[in-house]
């Protein structure tokens, strides 16, 4: 796929941040008011985001690899 790098280094960037907000919330399940619904609810947002992130992350290095062969 034809597009500039600054494309996929954004796509990098971004997966960076969403896996560091993934990593925040998730520091909030050690609060004591994190019990029942508001602890599952950190939990899903925190998982999915680092989920994401991480995927989000392999996609853009394996098309910044591809670029280059």
């Amino acid at each position: 796929m034809k597009a500039p790098r600054w494309v996929w280094w954004t796509l990098v960037v971004g997966a960076l941040l969403l896996v560091a907000w993934g990593w925040f919330v998730l520091g909030f399940l050690t609060e004591p008011s994190a019990v029942g619904r508001m602890r599952a609810g950190l939990m899903v947002i925190g998982g999915v985001s680092i989920a994401l992130g991480v995927a989000a992350a392999i996609t853009g290095v394996l098309m910044l690899i591809a670029r280059r062969t």
